[in-house]
C-alpha cells in the first residue's frame, strides 16, 4: 500500500516537473515555435501568390491589351477559332468592360509576351492546329489530322469559354458594385475552391473532349474507338488540359507579370498579416506557456478589431 502511494506521488512530481499536470502547458518550446514561424510564412506566401494569381485572372477581363481591343483574358485563354486556325482567316473579336475596383485592379498589367510566346501563349496557331489543311479533296490521313486538330481546338474553346464566364462573375464592374470582386474573398475562399474542384474539372474535360471529337467527325471518332487511337488521343489531351488548368492558377500570372502579382500581394498585405497572426496564435497555444499564448491572442484580437474598424470607416 505504501509503495503504491509512493509511486503515485513520484508520478505526480514527474508530471509537475514536465509541466504536463492535468494537461497544462507550462513550458516553452521555442524551437518548435520558431519552426512554425517559418512554416507559417511559407503558408502565407503560398496563399498570397495563388490568391494574387486568381485576382490577376479575374481582373484580366477589364484590361484591353492592344489596339484591336482584345482583352488580356482572351489573350491568355483564347476562345476564338481564328486564334487556333489563322489559316482559316477571320478576325478576333474584342470588347470588354472598362474600369476597375480596389487597389489591385487599378494596377495596369504589363505581361511579358516574350516569355508567354515561348510557351505557346498569346500566339496564333501552333501544334496541333498547324496540322489542319483546308480542301475537299484531302486524303484519309489528312482528314484524320483535320479531325484531331479541330476536335482539340473545339475542346479548348468550350472549356476556356466556360472558364472565362466563371472568372467574369468575379471581375470588378464598378467601384464596390460587385461584392464577389472583393479580393479578400477571392484569396481565402475562391482561390482554394478553384483548386478543390480540380477533380470535377478533369471529369468535365474528359467528357468535353469526347463531345468535341464526335461533333467534329463522328466517323473518325468511332473508327478511332475501334482501333484504339481515339482513346489515346483523348487521354493525352485530358492530361494536358488538366495540367494547364492547374498551372494557370498556380504559375501563369506569376510567370507572365510578376511585378503586378507583387503589387496585388502588397494591396492585400493586411489580410495576409491577419492570417499569419492567426497561425502564430495557434502555434503559441501548442508550444508556449499558456500566459504567453493568451497574451498573443488578446493582441491578435485587438489587431482584428482595429482592421475591421478601419474597413467599415473607409
Amino acid at each position: 500500500m505504501v509503495n503504491t502511494e509512493l509511486t503515485l506521488i513520484e508520478e505526480k512530481k514527474k508530471n509537475l516537473k514536465d509541466g504536463n499536470s492535468n494537461g497544462d502547458n507550462n513550458t516553452n518550446n521555442w524551437l518548435n515555435f520558431g519552426l512554425w514561424i517559418i512554416f507559417s510564412l511559407l503558408i502565407v506566401l503560398g496563399v498570397g501568390v495563388i490568391g494574387a494569381n486568381l485576382i490577376y485572372m479575374t481582373t484580366a477581363k477589364n484590361k484591353f491589351y492592344d489596339v484591336a481591343k482584345v482583352t488580356l483574358l482572351e489573350k491568355l485563354l483564347p476562345t476564338e477559332e481564328a486564334q487556333y486556325f489563322p489559316q482559316k482567316g477571320g478576325a478576333i473579336k474584342g470588347g470588354a468592360m472598362k474600369g476597375g475596383a480596389m487597389c489591385s485592379s487599378s494596377v495596369d498589367p504589363a505581361p511579358n509576351w516574350s516569355n508567354l510566346n515561348n510557351i505557346g501563349i498569346g500566339k496564333s496557331g501552333g501544334w496541333p492546329y498547324s496540322m489542319y489543311k483546308e480542301g475537299r479533296l484531302n486524303g484519309v490521313f489528312q482528314g484524320f489530322k483535320n479531325w484531331f486538330a479541330e476536335s482539340v481546338a473545339d475542346s479548348y474553346i468550350t472549356s476556356r469559354s466556360l472558364l472565362q464566364k466563371w472568372l467574369t462573375l468575379f471581375a470588378p464592374v464598378e467601384v464596390d458594385k460587385n461584392i464577389f470582386s472583393n479580393e479578400t474573398f477571392q484569396i481565402f475562399i475562391l482561390a482554394p475552391l478553384m483548386l478543390l474542384i480540380f477533380p470535377l474539372v478533369v471529369i468535365f474535360i474528359y467528357f468535353s473532349n469526347w463531345v468535341s471529337a464526335f461533333k467534329t467527325s463522328w466517323i473518325y471518332t468511332i473508327i478511332g474507338m475501334i482501333f484504339v487511337y481515339s482513346w489515346f488521343t483523348t487521354f493525352f489531351v485530358v492530361i494536358i488540359q488538366a495540367m494547364q488548368y492547374l498551372l494557370t492558377f498556380l504559375f501563369l500570372p506569376l510567370f507572365a507579370d510578376y511585378k503586378r502579382i507583387k503589387k496585388i500581394i502588397n494591396c492585400n498585405i493586411t489580410s495576409l498579416s491577419l492570417l499569419f497572426g492567426l497561425l502564430m496564435c495557434i502555434s503559441a497555444f501548442q508550444n508556449l506557456d499558456t500566459t504567453i499564448a493568451i497574451t498573443m491572442l488578446i493582441v491578435y484580437l485587438m489587431m482584428v478589431v482595429k482592421t475591421l474598424f478601419s474597413m467599415f470607416k473607409s
